[in-house]
């Protein structure tokens, strides 16, 4: 497993891991992933989210990388792990900033994590995986037309 940090400068910190498409399809950008436990064990392997790996959250696909189909050439690809990501995915009606994201079952998207009773761990509190960076109103419930801007800490 390979990680890539920023030099230490002026600019935006952001932290990448290089990860593997677990799925028979295409990951684009800004779809949220997790380690994929159920079918290859091995900690660089990712999926889109589904209920039973709601909290193995692995961060969301970085601007401009797609990850291409599980056995291709392409299937590795830059997963944002910790930073601002211009172009994530959501999925609700209304999302206003700095309100928890957590993945959203069977999508590449994230919702407002009080949404999920599967991603609050009672000993610990509520466990958030980024935080909304604009405020965003959806029509019909669906994902955003376009990314909007969030703060990932996957780490």
């Amino acid at each position: 497993m390979s990680f890539i940090f920023q030099k230490v400068g002026r600019a935006k910190a952001e932290i990448f891991k290089i990860l593997k498409n677990g799925e028979s399809s295409a990951i684009g950008p800004g779809n949220a992933v997790v380690y994929d436990y159920t079918t290859a064990a091995n900690g660089y392997s990712v999926i889109l989210p589904t209920t039973a790996l709601l909290n193995m959250f692995a961060g969301v696909t970085a601007e401009g990388t797609t990850l291409a189909a599980s056995a291709s050439d392409q299937e590795y690809g830059k997963v944002q792990i910790y930073g601002h990501h211009g172009a994530c995915k959501w999925v609700g009606t209304s999302v206003p900033p700095g309100m928890p994201l957590v993945p959203a079952n069977g999508t590449g998207g994230m919702v407002i994590g009080a949404t999920h009773v599967t991603s609050i761990n009672t000993a610990n509190g509520e466990i958030q995986f980024a935080y909304a960076g604009e405020s965003v109103t959806h029509v019909n419930s669906l994902y955003s037309a376009t990314g909007k801007k969030a703060f990932i800490r996957a780490m």
